[in-house]
């Protein structure tokens, strides 16, 4: 599995997988431009638990079928630099 183990402190990841699951449409947006912002700020920490929660919101966009979501969080950064 690609999200095994824990994050930097100490949870499982299986538990930011199910809150992201468990989001719907609209939350998992403002999570993905949440966590896009986080994973570019933290750029200089490789180890950042930001980078796979970006990662995580990637996935779950194209589980749904719904790859404009991530577009627009991703968007929503591009246009306000």
């Amino acid at each position: 599995m690609k999200y095994e183990g824990k994050d930097n402190n100490g949870k499982p990841k299986a538990e930011y997988l199910a809150k992201i699951a468990a989001m719907d449409d609209a939350v998992l947006e403002k999570e993905t431009q949440d966590k896009i912002w986080f994973s570019a700020y933290a750029s200089n920490n490789p180890h950042s638990d930001f980078h796979w929660h970006c990662d995580v919101c990637y996935d779950e966009c194209q589980k749904r079928g719904k790859q404009d979501i991530y577009q627009r969080a991703y968007d929503y950064h591009v246009k306000s630099a």
